[in-house]
């Protein structure tokens, strides 16, 4: 093997220097130039998050203040903590001074868990009063879900009119008073503790 002429080696050592610092621009060039196009991109997705955000803005704000509306009224509505006997059978009360009514009973059974979601709790109540027709019936369920606290739901709800052995109908006559018997279940939401 011959040894590279003297007079060579320094323009070849300066030309394979070069074409690395050459290489090494290109990368490097190449390499920025890549950076700087994902930089854009990522500012471009921001900028076009940014412009849906101030479009979509107004209809969220009426959104959330819809939905802390909802809450707020769920919230003060007794639905959600601990149940709250003394303010049903308070509104019990005051339904059966507000209809004269001559009777009216009440079963509470205990609290127990439901079925239908965690933290959802229910309280079965019996009711019997007199006297009744379609209509003061309707108002003293009205009267409940207007003043009493929390949510109830209807099981069951029967009127046997003086002089008739069976439930009511619609043909019946709204002045025939009879007596009322219903079954509500009472529903309580307690959100977890932690």
């Amino acid at each position: 093997m011959k040894i590279m002429d003297p007079k060579l080696r320094r323009p070849i050592t300066l030309l394979i220097a070069s074409l690395l610092i050459g290489s090494l621009v290109f990368h490097y060039s190449l390499q920025s130039r890549l950076t700087a196009a994902a930089r854009l991109i990522s500012e471009e997705s921001l900028a076009a998050e940014a412009a849906r955000s101030v479009r979509e803005a107004p209809a969220r704000l009426i959104q959330d203040q819809a939905e802390a509306s909802l809450h707020e009224t769920i919230r003060n509505s007794g639905f959600i903590g601990a149940e709250n006997r003394a303010g049903w059978i308070t509104a019990l009360g005051e339904a059966r001074t507000l209809l004269n009514l001559n009777s009216l009973s009440w079963h509470l059974s205990p609290q127990t868990p439901s079925q239908l979601a965690p933290n959802l709790r229910l309280s079965k109540m019996s009711f019997s009063a007199t006297p009744l027709n379609p209509a003061s019936l309707n108002r003293l369920i009205a009267h409940l879900r207007a003043n009493a606290p929390g949510r109830f739901t209807i099981e069951s709800c029967s009127l046997i009119l003086e002089g008739e052995g069976s439930s009511q109908t619609q043909n019946r006559s709204q002045d025939q008073n009879g007596q009322a018997t219903c079954h509500l279940n009472w529903w309580t939401f307690t959100p977890n503790a932690n």
